[in-house]
């Protein structure tokens, strides 16, 4: 077995956060900037739901726009639904040229909070949630594993609450990670020690070398009685040694202030950031 003591540490692999309220920004200067099919989807939701959409989106672009050193409408997203085929599910950026993408992204914008997650080390899931509405929500007996479960029990209700609400969404940032969504049974996926670990016939897209997938997890430090958390899809571990190494390599999660991004694509919603 190889000694792992004098092997080189690798750098830990870092997600970019920017969260933003969902009512800060001026909706109609930011639809501007968006793609036809971003405005026509938005042209269907409810009111409350596209303004939403078009928050998120904007962020989105402005962000990736900023990263990739071009105007924020230039970038191309791409939104499939695995199972419709509809122009909606996980978001991904379309490269110039076509190939790999270079960045990975990944929102949220159901909860308290829109939050977008950038990375360029992997696929990468965000979550935010509130506390109160997971719990009103009743998921720990349909949508935890034995384990989770298992750690929610003594403490508080308040701390319960919390400890619920935590569980929840690095479940639903990993299974974003994965590309699943809920089309997985989430009791299935424990990740409450923040990584999960998976069969090898996992998630197309993800390593398998006989090992087991791996999704590593972090925390976002939040207030206003919010949680969150982000997720990114590590390769397989086929070795325990392997894996050991692959314990090391951490998260490394910048949050990022989104009102500035969007205040910027206000005021000037044909050129970008």
């Amino acid at each position: 077995m190889p000694d792992d003591r004098w092997a080189p540490k690798r750098a830990a692999p870092t997600i970019d956060v920017w969260v933003v309220e969902p009512d800060v920004a001026d909706v109609g200067l930011l639809v501007a900037g968006l793609a036809h099919g971003e405005r026509a989807r938005a042209a269907t939701l409810p009111a409350e739901q596209a303004s939403r959409f078009v928050v998120a989106r904007a962020l989105l672009r402005g962000v990736v726009g900023a990263r990739l050193g071009r105007p924020a409408r230039d970038v191309v997203l791409r939104a499939r639904c695995p199972v419709c085929a509809g122009p909606h599910g996980q978001v991904e950026v379309v490269p110039h040229g076509g190939g790999v993408p270079a960045l990975h992204v990944s929102l949220t914008r159901a909860g308290p909070l829109i939050a977008v997650a950038v990375s360029d080390a992997g696929r990468v899931g965000v979550d935010v949630e509130s506390c109160a509405s997971v719990a009103a929500a009743r998921l720990a007996d349909v949508a935890l594993s034995p384990a989770e479960r298992g750690a929610l029990r003594g403490g508080s209700p308040d701390t319960r609450a919390v400890a619920l609400a935590r569980s929840w969404v690095r479940k639903e940032a990993a299974l974003k990670a994965l590309g699943t969504g809920l089309r997985m049974d989430p009791a299935l996926l424990d990740a409450h020690r923040r990584t999960a670990n998976l069969p090898a016939r996992g998630p197309a897209g993800a390593e398998s070398g006989g090992g087991r997938t791996r999704v590593e997890i972090a925390d976002l430090r939040l207030d206003r009685g919010a949680v969150g958390a982000v997720a990114l899809l590590g390769a397989a571990r086929g070795r325990r040694w392997s894996a050991r190494l692959g314990a090391r390599r951490r998260l490394s999660v910048v949050l990022h202030d989104g009102d500035a991004v969007l205040a910027r694509l206000a005021a000037a919603p044909s050129q970008g950031p």
